[in-house]
């Protein structure tokens, strides 16, 4: 695989600009042949190389001024016949002027919104698994009577709270307007700590579910100390591996990390669809691996549940579980996402 990065000579203040296709090609403050390996290189011209990546995300070039940069790269991705990709970062789902030859990936955004030219992004993670378990592969549980369905996280009915998160959307709303007000990408009022505790009062349901569920007033559990980081963050993923199912909605943005981290463990999505992008939706068919929710039968979540964990056979229960967590690490890991790209190249 040969990948041509351009605009090398723009600096780097801090590699966290960086798409994080584009990081393990950037260290000691210069660009490189990369850490993947042999089998994935970088190119220096443009006609050499299978695709395109662009280092930095649109957010920058847009805040930088230098959109007429994309526009310039479009060209040249014309001439010499080759595709581009790059990354939208941030939480709210901006929209941004958009080329034939550069499809743009981002975890946020409203899939009903947005041009065939936005595909979904995975939440990019280390793994956390193998970091704190200290283990390679899962062992799967076996099937049991009830499902047994964990959350960890920010969730409260606090009306405070709710009023303050209603608050950005709508100063996110008016500094758009102020820039365009015909624009399609809207942000709708969503405080997503109140939602997530509607839904999981919807999983209350003791004859049919076993819950697992810690609730946080703050993000984190609003961990200051290196020991609170560490204690939260292990009762985090401690929670998700004494689960079946998790509860994975968006937060802030229109995305949820948790639904990629429950991946990660090799446990089963309950994925509350608030008209996301998801990966490679071309090529992955999600609903096998998630137990999918529309938004509008979020009531009813707790019977969608019972009914899939009954329906599922012990065998297909257990192998589900190493499916999602090989699919997490081959395929939604740095490097399993370019051998995506590579291989479909118009996504």
């Amino acid at each position: 695989m040969k990948i041509f990065i351009p605009h090398t000579t723009y600096p780097v203040a801090d590699k966290r600009e960086l798409c994080i296709l584009a990081r393990p090609f950037f260290a000691d403050n210069a660009w490189g042949e990369g850490t993947f390996g042999p089998e994935i290189k970088r190119v220096e011209v443009m006609a050499d190389a299978d695709f395109v990546l662009l280092p930095f995300s649109v957010n920058y070039y847009a805040k930088e001024g230098k959109i007429k940069e994309l526009e310039a790269l479009n060209n040249d991705c014309v001439q010499w016949q080759k595709k581009a990709y790059a990354y939208i970062g941030g939480d709210f789902g901006m929209a941004f002027p958009e080329f034939p030859q550069i499809t743009y990936l981002r975890m946020s955004g409203f899939k009903s919104q947005l041009s065939g030219l936005n595909k979904g992004f995975p939440v990019g993670l280390s793994d956390h698994f193998q970091r704190i378990f200290q283990q390679e592969s899962i062992t799967p549980v076996g099937k049991k009577q009830l499902p047994a369905i964990g959350f960890c996280g920010h969730a409260t009915f606090s009306t405070v709270k709710r009023l303050k998160e209603i608050a950005k959307c709508l100063k996110e709303n008016g500094r758009r307007f102020f820039q365009d007000p015909f624009r399609r990408d809207w942000e709708p009022l969503f405080a997503s700590a109140y939602e997530r505790a509607k839904l999981l009062s919807f999983c209350e349901d003791p004859l049919h579910i076993k819950t697992n569920f810690i609730y946080r007033d703050n993000y984190r559990a609003g961990a200051q100390t290196e020991a609170d980081r560490d204690r939260t963050t292990l009762e985090y993923y401690s929670n998700i591996a004494q689960s079946d199912y998790v509860l994975c909605v968006r937060g802030a943005g229109n995305f949820s990390v948790r639904f990629y981290e429950t991946l990660m463990m090799g446990k089963i999505p309950i994925f509350v669809n608030t008209d996301c992008l998801l990966p490679f939706e071309e090529t992955i068919d999600w609903k096998k691996h998630v137990v999918w929710i529309e938004w509008k039968d979020r009531e009813k979540i707790a019977q969608i549940v019972s009914d899939f964990h009954t329906r599922i056979s012990d065998e297909a229960f257990v192998e589900l579980q190493l499916e999602n967590r090989k699919l997490w690490k081959e395929t939604l890991s740095a490097k399993g996402m370019l051998g995506m790209i590579q291989e479909k190249n118009d996504l």
